[in-house]
């Protein structure tokens, strides 16, 4: 038997029930990739084979599979048909098991560990007797079998021991580094959707052939997953088909609030008893690293000259700091046949002046860091030199700047090293940039995506680049610019330092992803 579950382009994917429902799958994917609705699919097209399954769920979000389906709900909350502490569990997952019911265990407002540890123990006695096909799905799996921590013993046995006797498992996480190994491996079925943590990718990687195939994880869209192992023929990419009830596990949308009424003059009555809350400072992309996964990644990182001849360098500092990042909006003529006013909409680190790219972490580039501090005549100037050098008078007819101002700016870059003098034939003196990086366009400049908020509650590291020195940078590169938007968010970042008997050296790791970011550290 064949259960479609989605679809790939406009080729139908169907897995193997008997290997869905009998092996061990692991279902993975991280924050609002798709996973919640991957497993409420999966036991859609279960209930509609009548195929029986037990599936634990921490937020009580998969309630809505009872507007469809006949299945037992045994919970805490309104709408169980059982209440946890009080129904005879062991009776209610025999009469499941034997007539091919559906259970979902709700433990979203109980002891989860207490209640999760009885009904595994529970099912795995039942089915050493009856021996009858029923899976078992976990989700949150890394609060109940951790690769940190006291992981729950039956669920472990069960992954190894439960095939005989009918007893399917499915592990379902956003972490999947944070779930005990020895239960990912016994997974010879596998669906992974995104992924963007390195130790997240270092996890999966048993179940592909190279570095590159994990890589492509990072690259999926949302709702994309790769279904592989005895679940399918080969390893396939695809997008899980539509629900047949309603998502209650979606993320509630913000919308505008009705605007407030006009202050009221009356004089106040008074302090409130309860503090008020003081405003956010502003708001700060969601960490996805924890600090001991941000240590973890640093230990790989660490160096020593000689292999065997000297100790690796210690960690001395991991400390999380939140960097702040401008995202600006510039307008500005331009245009080569038809001069017209565009846009360019771009995000700085405010720390440093280089471009960011905020997608799936942090990407950085050269931006405008080395024309910091700089006037807008040297701006024009260092970004208008030609590589094999100008001289003073070429320097005034390509920026119309009169001698007096040329020959100050080039004074200042000489100073900052941004320029070097040198003299050619007839002792001719031109002047040549020494500029690390091409200073971008604001024609290639992209902002990239949103990512989730919060608000910060810790104190940012402080911007170098504000508003003004980057309008002096924008004019000097472009005479027509005027900055039209510009605010700042933080993103959260690891700043890790190392320590040898030759010296110390630090490092930047990106708190979503974990890679290491090419960021100086102060």
């Amino acid at each position: 038997m064949e259960l479609a579950i989605g679809k790939a382009g406009d080729r139908e994917i169907a897995v193997d029930a008997q290997e869905l429902v009998t092996g061990r799958t692991c279902i993975i994917a991280q924050s609002g990739a798709g996973k919640s609705w991957g497993i409420a699919v999966l036991c859609e097209r279960l209930l509609e084979a009548r195929i029986g399954f037990c599936l634990i769920d921490t937020e009580g979000e998969y309630f809505s599979l009872k507007d469809r389906f006949p299945l037992l709900r045994i919970g805490s909350g309104d709408g169980c048909d059982a209440e946890i502490g009080r129904a005879n569990i062991r009776e209610l997952l025999e009469n499941a098991i034997c007539s091919r019911t559906a259970v979902i265990f709700d433990v979203s407002e109980t002891d989860m560990r207490e209640e999760v540890t009885k009904l595994a123990e529970i099912l795995y006695d039942l089915e050493s007797r009856l021996k009858q096909p029923f899976l078992l799905i976990v989700e949150e799996a890394d609060k109940f079998i951790p690769q940190a921590g006291t992981p729950i013993k039956k669920i472990e046995e069960i992954s190894c021991r439960g095939r005989k006797r009918g007893l399917g498992l499915m592990v379902a996480t956003q972490r999947p580094s944070l779930v005990a190994k020895n239960v990912l491996s016994q997974c010879n079925s596998q669906i992974i959707g995104k992924l963007s943590i390195e130790n997240d990718l270092k996890s999966v990687s048993l179940f592909f052939s190279s570095r590159q195939e994990v890589e492509e994880l990072a690259e999926l869209e949302p709702g994309e997953f790769f279904v592989m192992g005895g679940l399918s023929r080969e390893k396939v990419r695809m997008r899980f088909g539509a629900r047949v009830t309603k998502h209650r596990g979606v993320t509630p949308r913000l919308v505008a609030a009705p605007p407030t009424r006009a202050a009221r003059t009356e004089p106040c009555p008074g302090p409130r008893e309860d503090p008020v809350e003081p405003p956010a400072v502003g708001n700060a992309v969601v960490p996805v690293l924890l600090r001991e996964e941000a240590l973890d990644i640093a230990m790989a990182k660490r160096k020593r000259r000689f292999r065997i001849l000297e100790p690796e360098e210690r960690i001395v500092l991991g400390e999380r700091v939140y960097r702040p990042l401008h995202r600006v909006e510039v307008r500005y003529i331009g245009g080569l046949i038809r001069r017209a006013t565009k846009t360019a909409s771009f995000v700085l680190d405010g720390c440093t002046g280089c471009i960011v790219e905020v997608d799936r972490g942090l990407k950085v580039r050269p931006g405008f860091s080395e024309l910091l501090g700089l006037d807008e005549d040297a701006v024009k100037i260092v970004a208008g030199l030609a590589n094999g050098g100008s001289t003073l008078i070429e320097i005034e007819a390509d920026t119309r700047l009169p001698p007096g101002a040329v020959k100050k700016a080039v004074k200042s870059l000489t100073k900052a090293k941004l320029v070097t003098e040198m003299k050619t034939v007839g002792d001719t003196v031109v002047y040549a940039p020494l500029l690390a990086a091409e200073v971008p366009g604001l024609s290639t400049l992209r902002r990239g995506a949103d990512l989730p908020m919060e608000r910060l509650r810790e104190t940012p590291l402080e911007a170098k680049v504000t508003e003004s020195s980057l309008r002096t940078i924008l004019k000097g590169l472009e005479p027509t610019a005027e900055i039209v938007g510009f605010d700042t968010i933080y993103y959260p970042v690891y700043r890790i330092r190392f320590a040898s008997e030759h010296g110390e050296r630090s490092i930047i790791l990106d708190g979503c992803t974990g890679r290491e970011l090419p960021f100086p550290v102060s």
